[in-house]
């Protein structure tokens, strides 16, 4: 046996929720925070404060830090919306406020803004606005004590939502006004209200569709009618499932399911859902919830007698029973637990300690007072004390009827009519037998009367649904025709136009055909002149062609002619010089000697430039080499001296070449002559090569050396002098230095291009052959 009463009362219980404001209501916290850090202040802004204040307090367990932040953002919400001139921002940031003030247990100052919210939006017309103001109003006042001024106030708001049509607000207000209806024993009025917010729910939010299937099952449940609370349940949790919805509404959905489970005795297909209960109530850390799912489960695992998992989730959850409602709810699941398992032994702590807590409970806990009273009797029936049976049943049996709760007066009949028969009393078991009988016999009326009337619903819905579909779909194909014969006018009148103006293009195009014909037989004409010129001009080029070519042969072979005459004559005044210094001796000798090597310089570039394919340039690999050896072989004594040269193969230009290979015959020749004095030993090293853009000589010796570089630079003889003039004639940079010898380093630019090698140039810095 069970409180059955409790699931009743749970059905009365709903968290506070809302319509949405805007678009944003429905999205995630952690969304919503990162829009609103995005945002600029606008209206985007303020929509989104408003959105974060509502899901601050439509949190499953809402705690002050909470309702401290939704506080906050109504302040910057409403700031915010004055400096913009926002009306909208204005009114909803007063409106949160309300809601805050509810959540804060301040009802006065709640309704004292929401009059004051009333009064502005009936000053700027804002009708929405007015009709929000009169729903938050409404919840000034007590569903027990003023039900029907509640329900005036939100019949206000229903006419203007309804007038506006504004079917997410008319369907939520509809569910509300509902509710009340079924408060007041209304059932019939509300669940025609409930119905027509399904279908407005479902034009325009799913997660309205789910609350409003939640609501039907709810009345279902509480009416008798489990088959139809069962059904709209489930449909609430697939709504659920496709809107993605993980709030609380989803868990009282699921309890609701579990109960319904345990009324028709199901216990085994009631405990998934309540074990998924429990995991969702843990996770929103909301302990009212947590023991009230705790005492389902017990109860189900009791009924398949499985008093250990009953036992370890009731233990779990008395250490967490810390007010007197918990403690008392939690020692009656035990005592149920046990009584029902035989253990009544162990049943008896716990019937002391529901004594003991009982004077201690507030008479506003009539769900948990009728849940002892029943546990009591319960406890007393199992163990044959009927004294106390009769006592506690008069006492459960008085509040029910006080409460009109049928379900719990047919129990506390049924009771008393086991307690007759075993007192052996027929006119008592008789009495009772009737009396629980009439109860059986009006519940059962009644669920058959609720179930006509929302079966009467669901076929007028589906009726009007039908309906709607009808004209939806002759309005659909109205739509069609008329598009159709648009269509066929517009294509009408389409064609007619590409007509004309297909027309005038072939006209066109006939027009420009004719003047491009014109045209063309100009331009024709005009190639055909162009052409004749352009042949004589091919013929002329190829005659110029001609020409050049015998030209340059003509030029190559003067060219190799009078590099050969040169050579010849250069080898004649060789010869000259060669006959003179057999004749002369001293420095006379000397100085026709080196005019010879000179001489034999230039006449060696000459043969290169009649040896080599190329006119104008030199393979100083081939030529620096021969100089250097001619050179040697000129010089007695030069067995002692050794060469070491380091030649890269690197061609350039015979004006450059020229004055390279005079200044290594100078510099050369006075190695032999000044830098081992008495036939000593000794090295001469020659290095030629690039470095980078530049052309590198080098001629160095580790002979006596020099007194003094610059006294040399200056002063010198006409070797020096011939050396730094070719230098500066070819722009190169000179150095000379004095270490371990003499060494000069000679670096310019490879860019010396000239037309014909001038020897005259070069001829300037020789000396006089007759200076003696």
């Amino acid at each position: 046996m069970k409180k059955c009463q409790l699931f009743i009362l749970l059905l009365f219980f709903i968290k506070s929720s809302f319509a949405q404001t805007s678009n944003f209501d429905e999205l995630p916290l952690p969304i919503l925070r990162q829009k609103l850090a995005l945002s600029k202040s606008d209206t985007t802004t303020v929509k989104l404060q408003l959105a974060l204040g509502h899901l601050m307090l439509l949190k499953a367990s809402t705690s002050a830090n909470d309702i401290d932040s939704a506080k906050r953002f109504s302040t910057q919400a409403s700031a915010l919306s004055r400096r913009l001139g926002f009306q909208f921002g204005i009114i909803n940031a007063m409106l949160l406020n309300t809601e805050i003030l509810y959540s804060q247990k301040a009802p006065d100052n709640a309704l004292m803004i929401a009059q004051n919210a009333l009064a502005f939006s009936i000053k700027h017309r804002n009708s929405d606005g007015e009709a929000r103001s009169y729903y938050l109003i409404s919840r000034y006042y007590s569903t027990s004590n003023s039900l029907e001024k509640k329900l005036y106030y939100v019949n206000k708001a229903v006419t203007i939502f309804r007038k506006n049509r504004n079917s997410l607000w008319l369907s939520f207000m509809l569910t509300n006004n509902a509710d009340l209806l079924f408060q007041g024993g209304r059932n019939s009025e509300g669940l025609k209200l409930l119905f027509e917010a399904l279908n407005l729910g479902k034009a325009v939010s799913r997660r309205t569709v789910e609350g409003i299937y939640w609501n039907i099952g709810r009345v279902s449940m509480r009416t008798g009618d489990y088959a139809n609370a069962l059904k709209y349940n489930l449909l609430a949790i697939k709504t659920a499932k496709e809107v993605n919805d993980t709030t609380m509404q989803v868990a009282w959905i699921k309890h609701l399911v579990a109960s319904t489970f345990i009324r028709l005795g199901d216990y085994k297909r009631a405990i998934p859902y309540s074990v998924e209960v429990m995991k969702m109530a843990k996770r929103f850390n909301a302990p009212f919830f947590t023991i009230l799912e705790s005492s389902s489960l017990a109860f189900e695992y009791i009924h398949l007698n499985r008093l250990a998992e009953a036992l370890t989730v009731l233990n779990e959850i008395k250490s967490n029973a810390k007010s007197d409602d918990d403690r008392l709810s939690v020692n009656v699941d035990f005592l149920y637990s046990l009584i029902y398992a035989k253990k009544l032994s162990e049943a008896g702590v716990y019937v002391q300690e529901v004594k003991k807590i009982l004077p201690l409970i507030s008479k506003d806990n009539i769900a948990g007072i009728l849940n002892a009273y029943n546990g009591l009797a319960y406890y007393y029936s199992e163990t044959n004390q009927f004294n106390e049976v009769y006592r506690y049943s008069n006492l459960y049996t008085a509040l029910a009827h006080q409460l009109s709760y049928i379900e719990d007066i047919d129990m506390a009949e049924n009771r008393y009519y086991k307690l007759a028969i075993v007192n052996r009393d027929p006119n008592s078991v008789i009495g009772h037998f009737l009396k629980g009988q009439q109860f059986r016999d009006s519940v059962y009326n009644r669920v058959k009367a609720y179930q006509a009337f929302l079966l009467e619903m669901e076929n007028e819905t589906l009726a009007k649904n039908r309906h709607i579909d009808s004209l939806t779909l002759d309005a659909q194909i109205k739509e069609i025709k008329l598009k159709r014969n648009q269509l066929i006018q517009k294509v009408t009148i389409f064609g007619s136009v590409m007509l004309l103006i297909i027309t005038g293009l072939i006209y066109s195009q006939y027009r420009l055909k004719q003047r491009s014909n014109t045209l063309l037989t100009q331009q024709k004409e005009e190639i055909d002149q162009k052409n004749s010129a352009l042949q004589q001009l091919i013929l002329d080029k190829n005659e110029l062609l001609k020409d050049k070519d015998e030209l340059l042969s003509e030029k190559e072979l003067l060219f190799k002619e009078v590099n050969h005459r040169v050579k010849n004559n250069l080898q004649s005044v060789m010869l000259l010089l060669e006959n003179q210094a057999a004749t002369l001796e001293g420095d006379a000798f000397d100085a026709v000697n080196i005019s010879r090597h000179r001489i034999y310089a230039m006449s060696l570039v000459h043969e290169k430039l009649i040896e080599s394919s190329k006119l104008k340039s030199v393979n100083m690999g081939i030529y620096l080499p021969q100089l250097i050896e001619h050179i040697r072989e000129s010089f007695q004594g030069a067995a002692q001296i050794n060469f070491k040269t380091s030649v890269e193969e690197l061609i350039i230009d015979v004006s450059l070449a020229l004055p390279l290979a005079l200044i290594v015959n100078e510099a050369v020749t006075n190695a032999f002559k000044y830098a081992f004095p008495n036939q000593k030993h000794g090295e001469i090293f020659i290095a030629f090569g690039k470095i980078k853009e530049q052309i590198r000589l080098e001629i160095a010796d580790n002979g006596v050396g020099i007194d003094n570089p610059l006294k040399t630079k200056a002063n010198g003889g006409t070797g020096f002098k011939l050396i730094r003039g070719l230098c500066e004639d070819i722009d190169a940079k000179i150095t000379i230095k004095n270490a371990s010898g003499t060494r000069i380093i000679i670096q310019c630019n490879n860019d010396q291009q000239q037309e014909e090698v001038n020897l005259e140039l070069v001829l300037a810095h020789l000396p006089d052959l007759n200076t003696k």
